[in-house]
């Protein structure tokens, strides 16, 4: 039975969801709504066991009413997932200067996600070393991830990888590492690891789904019972 460990870059992740259609829609809007336990766990092999789920992220630092409220969902989220045993590893947004790429050349502020890709590298380097897992499920499509990769198969030979990219996203670079296989989300990874929209926290709170993320009827599919870290491996209905 391996011993795997998930590691999930909640970015790279949230643009794959939060990216337009050619028809201006989000289609995939309604899954930011995420348990992550659940997720992870359906790319684990019959017979092998979920230890951990890394959830790299960071609260957004605009001040307008909208980035208010994008820090408040963020929040319910974050807690509904604490919930279920996800370790949550944040990184942080740093104010840098940009020049307007189109014709007015105009320079204004802005703020960039800084030190999660670094994070999530130290993360499955340092496991590696402790041999704190044999497979690792790495959810990004970031091929700055690629060196901590394979640095962790240097580390320990027999650890494994499993690299899902976010729906819509292709990664040719980490196609390539050798101790890795690729896989892409589907629609259905989603569906099936969808936060119900009522979530009741250990202490007894409530947390309710934010309406801008609430799937219509036909598409919401709540995760199977128990999903979280006491609940086991219940294998890969659709992975080998």
């Amino acid at each position: 039975m391996a011993n795997v460990m998930a590691f999930v870059d909640g970015f790279n992740l949230y643009h794959a969801l939060d990216k337009r259609d050619a028809w201006g829609d989000k289609p995939f809007q309604g899954y930011k709504w995420l348990n992550y336990w659940a997720l992870c766990e359906r790319y684990v092999a019959p017979g092998d066991a979920l230890a951990a789920v890394y959830w790299f992220t960071a609260y957004v630092p605009w001040k307008s009413s909208s980035g208010k409220a994008k820090k408040a969902r963020h929040r319910i989220l974050v807690a509904a997932n604490r919930n279920l045993g996800v370790l949550v590893e944040w990184g942080r947004f740093r104010p840098v200067s940009r020049r307007c790429r189109a014709f007015c050349g105009v320079e204004y502020r802005t703020y960039e996600e800084k030190r999660t890709d670094v994070k999530i590298a130290l993360h499955i380097q340092k496991l590696a070393y402790e041999r704190a897992y044999t497979k690792g499920i790495l959810i990004s499509g970031d091929s700055d991830l690629v060196p901590a990769v394979e640095i962790a198969a240097s580390i320990d030979p027999d650890i494994r990888f499993l690299n899902v990219l976010p729906v819509g996203q292709n990664s040719a670079e980490l196609s390539r590492i050798k101790h890795a296989v690729q896989i892409h989300m589907t629609r259905g990874d989603l569906s099936a690891s969808r936060l119900p929209d009522r979530v009741v926290l250990a202490s007894g709170a409530e947390l309710r789904c934010p309406k801008e993320w609430v799937c219509p009827k036909e598409e919401a599919a709540p995760p199977k019972d128990g999903a979280g870290p006491t609940s086991g491996s219940r294998g890969n209905e659709n992975r080998s």
